[in-house]
């Protein structure tokens, strides 16, 4: 049987598949196909239709043949440095949907801790700083190999900003977020002291939610030792005082800076 034969025959097929066999009877099977699906056991069209399918598909994919090689893709060099944790993973996902101002901490905290950007991260993050020179580069920075492997063989993923030259600075430095004076004090202070004055001045109410971005801002930047208690007393704020959705905000916030920080570790 040609293969021009079995091509043509499964043509005929796929017309009477659409006509349906009420209309059209299936076509006289050739050469051995005819004694593969012989069988007067079959009495209707429909029958001896499905009996024709089943083999030509039998035969259509027996005569397949595989391509030719491709050429192996060259892996990246060893990078030492481990992936990040499962968790840490699961923390950038859900702070760039929550709370992106943490993600400059969660990269840099991530370089200068040892870790290395876990492959299944890569794509996510050069799509999302495409356009960002500086956070760009700290993704690379982070890749390391794997990084630059990976844009070779994935153009979409190349940045969209041409090159630029990013200073140590500004690559290394958290950048600066707007902190009203009387807040940005704070930031030195000792850990339970901003804590406990931040929830007295939530609960009477001097601080409310049209301080929330700035506050925001506060507990992005304060001490990492501030962060415990912060999440303890806001946690500890009656449920019935007006600044308790506001509490409820930045003990999330805090929290998920605590973990992050602690998930980096090593």
């Amino acid at each position: 049987m040609t293969t021009e034969s079995m091509q043509e025959h499964w043509e005929q097929l796929m017309t009477v598949a659409m006509l349906g066999t009420d209309r059209r009877n299936p076509p006289t099977p050739p050469g051995p196909l005819a004694d593969l699906v012989a069988d007067t056991a079959r009495s209707s069209a429909s029958e001896r239709m499905l009996a024709q399918v089943a083999a030509c598909t039998a035969v259509r994919r027996a005569g397949v043949v595989p391509g030719p090689v491709l050429d192996e893709i060259a892996m990246p060099d060893t990078d030492a440095r481990p992936t990040c944790i499962p968790a840490a993973i699961e923390r950038w996902h859900y702070i760039t949907e929550s709370w992106p101002i943490l993600e400059d901490e969660w990269t840099l905290t991530l370089i200068s801790n040892g870790w290395r950007i876990a492959p299944e991260l890569l794509p996510a993050m050069l799509l999302r700083h495409r356009s960002d020179a500086i956070r760009r580069t700290r993704v690379m920075v982070g890749a390391g190999d794997a990084g630059r492997w990976l844009v070779g063989h994935l153009p979409d993923l190349e940045p969209r900003h041409s090159a630029v030259s990013v200073t140590p600075e500004a690559l290394h430095s958290l950048p600066k977020l707007p902190i009203a004076p009387e807040l940005a004090e704070m930031l030195d202070w000792p850990g339970a002291k901003v804590g406990t004055m931040l929830a007295q001045s939530i609960q009477t109410g001097s601080l409310g939610h049209s301080h929330k971005p700035m506050l925001v801002n506060l507990v992005a930047r304060i001490h990492r030792e501030a962060l415990t208690n912060l999440v303890d007393v806001l946690t500890g704020i009656d449920p019935m005082a007006t600044g308790h959705g506001l509490a409820t905000v930045l003990v999330d916030l805090a929290s998920t800076r605590q973990r992050m920080l602690s998930e980096l570790m090593r």
